[in-house]
């Protein structure tokens, strides 16, 4: 079943592990994953103990963040897999999103920072090879795992993307980080409409049907999506 959630319906929280930030639990999921945004205070600090249990994905939605030296400004990313003892801290607040996730043999044991520039985007080859023509979005990598497909990144589009019905073999799970999109979702048999606005979540299993000419944006959106396996498209009628 499709999970759709929003930050901006959530309830504050602390949580132990990110000591005096509050924390907006988006969606947790049994195995004790989660999907989180974080106020964090100005001089905020945090060490991410090396016995930690959980592999983290953080991206900067506004402030700045500092993690072993490098500070990450608006939009910049972090993948922390387990390993030695890091320290976190944000000198002015800051708002951040976590995914806390269950450790893959894949991560390695380096830890992984990203920023993003106007130069750091690329047209969306993916999309332009499935429906063989060229769709008006733009991606940004932050992870990619060849070894498994595993992939996290920015999409950035306008009002004029438009797309068929299409499903995947994999899950997916999607955050929007600016601008409103409205994604249609097949779920018990009938189509639903789901309005997102900056801080909208959603987690779909796989070969859940969604999109369609009614999945549309008023304007530019940016969201951020993630995958564990490829993303192999397969559009419907």
């Amino acid at each position: 079943m499709t999970i759709v959630s929003s930050a901006n319906h959530v309830v504050p929280i602390r949580l132990a592990e990110w000591g005096e930030a509050s924390v907006r639990l988006i969606h947790r999921h049994p195995t004790g994953e989660y999907v989180a945004e974080l106020d964090l205070p100005a001089g905020w600090t945090m060490p991410l103990p090396a016995n930690r249990a959980l592999t983290l994905e953080m991206f900067v939605l506004r402030g700045e963040l500092t993690i072993a030296g490098t500070t990450l400004t608006e939009w910049g990313y972090l993948h922390a897999p387990l390993g030695d003892e890091l320290a976190l801290s944000s000198a002015s607040a800051a708002t951040v999103l976590v995914f806390a996730d269950q450790p893959r043999p894949t991560d390695g044991v380096t830890l992984r920072t990203v920023t993003t520039t106007p130069a750091d985007w690329r047209g969306g080859t993916i999309a332009a090879r499935d429906t063989g023509r060229s769709l008006a979005l733009e991606v940004r990598d932050l992870l990619s795992v060849p070894a498994t497909g595993q992939r996290t990144w920015l999409l950035r589009a306008g009002a004029d993307l438009a797309l068929p019905f299409e499903r995947h073999r994999t899950v997916e799970e999607g955050y929007i980080v600016r601008g409103r999109y409205r994604l249609v979702e097949c779920l018990d048999g009938g189509e639903m409409e789901f309005d997102h606005e900056p801080g909208g979540y959603f987690w779909r299993p796989a070969g859940i049907v969604h999109g369609g000419p009614r999945s549309r944006s008023d304007g530019d959106f940016v969201m951020l999506l993630r995958t564990p396996e490829s993303l192999t498209v397969e559009f419907v009628s």
